[in-house]
Formats: C-alpha cells, sequence, structure tokens
C-alpha cells in the first residue's frame, strides 16, 4: 500500500516499500503493540510516511503476516533519519525483537520540549497545537492482534504517521530558529540508545524492593533467583511476577532452602513450579549464596548544608530552564546535583562525570550552577522568580 489503504502483507512488497525508505533518506514510523499479559509486547502493525511534507505517502505493514526484520534493520541504518513521536517503547520493542539500535533517529516530543511547547505532549494534542486539526483516537484502545483490521483502525494508524513528516518541518524551524537543534540530536540519540538498553537477568535483583537489607550470602541468592526469572520470563514471554512475585524472592532468598520440599513449604511457591524446577532452584540458591555480588560503595550522605545547596541547585536549573524553554527534567536529575554539590564540597579538582556539566546542559546551567557554589553569583527573588545576579 502507498497512499490507497491496503495492508502490506508479503515480502515483495515489503522488499520494494524498504528500498523506496531507503532512497528517500527519512521517514516517519509508528508502531501499535499489544501488551496485556507479555513481557515483550506483541508488534501488530508499523505504520510509515515519506515523500512529499504536505501529502505524505502512507503504509502499513503487517508482522504477522511477513518478517519485517529488513525495515527494523532500515531504523538502525545511520544514513536514513527517522522520525517518531515518543518513540521510547517502540524503539525498545524493535531492540528487544530485532536486536537493532535506533540511529539518526528525530523524536518530535523531545523536540516539542525543547522549544516551549509542551513538555511530554501527546501525539493528538502537538498535531492540534502545531498543525491546527484534530485527530480521532477513539481505534487507540483496540485489539491490534485480530485479524483483519477494521478501516477505523487502518486509517487511526496510518494517522500517526501522516502528519508526523509536517510535524517534523515545523519543529525543525523553530529549532534553528533557537539553535537548538543540534540539542534534539543529541537527546534523541540518548533515548534510542537507552531504549535499546535492556539490563542483564544478573541485574535484575537490584529492581527487587528490598535487596539492599540482604546479607551477602541471600543477596546472592537472591540475584541468582531473579536472573532465572528474567530468563525464564523472556524464554516464555510472560510478566516475571507471573512465575515469582518480588516477596516471594526475597523471603526465598532470605530462608535459602537447601531442598525441594523446603522450597515447597514456602508460601507463594505454586507446586507446579516445584516439580519442573524445584531440583535446579535449589541449586542456584545454593551457588548464588556462595557467590555474592560486589557493589559499588554507596556516596555517603549529603550534610544538612549540602541538602540545602542541592535543593537551591535544582531551583537555579529550574529557573534556567523555565527561562529557555526547556523542559527541566532534560537539564538534571536530583542524584546529578547531589553528585554536583558533594564534589564541591569534597574540594576535589576533577569534575564529576554528569550530563549537567557536558555540552549544551553546561551551556544552559551547569556553568552558571557551577559558579552559583563558587560564590560568583547570588540568588535573588523577582516577579519572574527567582534569579542569578553576578558577584564579580
Amino acid at each position: 500500500m502507498s497512499a490507497s489503504g491496503a495492508v502490506i502483507g508479503d515480502a515483495s512488497a515489503l522488499e520494494h516499500l524498504v528500498d523506496e525508505l531507503r532512497s528517500v533518506g527519512r521517514f516517519a514510523i509508528d508502531l501499535e503493540f499489544v501488551s496485556e499479559s507479555r513481557y515483550v509486547p506483541e508488534l501488530c502493525l508499523v505504520q510509515v510516511g515519506w515523500g512529499e511534507v504536505e501529502d505524505p505517502r502512507v503504509a502499513a505493514v503487517d508482522p504477522l503476516a511477513v518478517d519485517v526484520g529488513s525495515l527494523a534493520q532500515l531504523v538502525a541504518d545511520p544514513a536514513v533519519e527517522k522520525v517518531l513521536h515518543a518513540g521510547q517503547a517502540d524503539l525498545a520493542l524493535l531492540g528487544q525483537r530485532f536486536a537493532v539500535r535506533g540511529r539518526n533517529v528525530f523524536d518530535t516530543q523531545i523536540a516539542a520540549a525543547f522549544v516551549g511547547v509542551g513538555d511530554q505532549i501527546g501525539y493528538g494534542p502537538l498535531v492540534g497545537r502545531l498543525l491546527d486539526l484534530e485527530l480521532d483516537k477513539g481505534a487507540q484502545f483496540t485489539h491490534w492482534d485480530r485479524r483483519p483490521l477494521a478501516a477505523e483502525q487502518l486509517r487511526y494508524a496510518l494517522d500517526d504517521v501522516r502528519y508526523l513528516p509536517r510535524l517534523h518541518r515545523e519543529l525543525v524551524r523553530r529549532l534553528e530558529g533557537r539553535q537548538r537543534l543540534a540539542w534534539v540530536a543529541e537527546e534523541s540519540k540518548r533515548l534510542a540508545e537507552t531504549a535499546a538498553t535492556r539490563p542483564a537477568p544478573g541485574d535484575r535483583f537490584l529492581k527487587v524492593k528490598g535487596w539492599d537489607r540482604l546479607r551477602p550470602p541471600a543477596l546472592g541468592a537472591l540475584r541468582a533467583l531473579a536472573a532465572w526469572r528474567e530468563e525464564q520470563a523472556l524464554e516464555r514471554n510472560t510478566p516475571p511476577q507471573w512465575i515469582l512475585q518480588d516477596r516471594v524472592l526475597l523471603e526465598i532468598a532470605r530462608r535459602l532452602p537447601k531442598s525441594t520440599r523446603d522450597l515447597g513449604a514456602m508460601r507463594g511457591i505454586k507446586d507446579g513450579l516445584v516439580r519442573r524446577h524445584g531440583s535446579a532452584l535449589v541449586e542456584i540458591l545454593q551457588s548464588g549464596a556462595g557467590n555474592p555480588p560486589s557493589l559499588p560503595k554507596r556516596p555517603k550522605p549529603l550534610s544538612d548544608r549540602g541538602k540545602v545547596w542541592s535543593a537551591m541547585a535544582s531551583a537555579i536549573v529550574q529557573a534556567l530552564a523555565r527561562k529557555a524553554g526547556v523542559a527541566p527534567r532534560f537539564l538534571a536529575a536530583r542524584d546529578d546535583l547531589e553528585s554536583l554539590v558533594r564534589w564541591y564540597l569534597s574540594g576535589n579538582d576533577v569534575e564529576p562525570e554528569i550530563p549537567l556539566l557536558q555540552g549544551w546542559r553546561r551551556e544552559l546551567a551547569g556553568a552558571a550552577v557551577c559558579d552559583w557554589l563558587a560564590g560568583g553569583s547570588a540568588i535573588i527573588a523577582s516577579e519572574q522568580g527567582i534569579e542569578l545576579v553576578s558577584r564579580r
């Protein structure tokens, strides 16, 4: 399908589409998927838009009928620009299923946050605000895994890429006017890299609430058990909590059962799990208990003065972000500001490697915060909120 409305479901048509997208050098992309009862969402539709900005060609590809691996590889091609809106989930799904990392991507939601349009604004509201169009979102929550797809579903899905080229053009115009196009490119790249990076099974224990209160043997057992659960969840495509709940994981690690009978006697353990995996789990637990993880040393808590300085640094960052029309969350996380204050109080000459002190963030706010910490400026209250005034 190009502009007609049919769905591509055979390999030859898909190959022709991929060749055309590659030759054009830029296309919009969006995915429809179903995540209920699944650990990794099931990809159900891939929509693309390309060509003339005002009246782009649009196509939908059915991944339930044809292998869309070649299209996924195009997402990883740095020579072709991809335009998405709020693309983290889409990029994560492509990365998990096809082992690709998005390259040369432009996220219109990120771009909107850098031109003062709104932080984390939805696609529909953004189309309405910049293009003065109202989209019908009635088919948003439908059964995308059922066939045939209804005309309403296809219309909704294709609208998700039909207007992305126009959004891209308008946002690029505004970004260039503010000299921020490179900033959005950097943040879109960061998004793509983060989305494609899945925590290793051996690190999943860090997501279990209460892990930091365990002694080394129990912590080693928890790490091994959480890794086993992660591998099982991926193999079955089942939410990990359906296999073993976090609270049960923690209790097993604490008690360290030495036999399948001990394991089966524990609350929250299903008989079927013990029958199928009991012996292996006992062995995994004992092995893990003898090999506890080496954890990085935690930084000391900030002093009362450090806590006040960190709060003031946060206020400075937010004030500068608002003044620049940039969403504050892109500038600095709380941990970054605490690291910055801790570094300054330590008297160390080597700056911490945090995003706030790099690239555009340093230019916009990082240098100003460092200058304030060094006593080079003062915070004053004004009608606009707070401002920095030089003391030099």
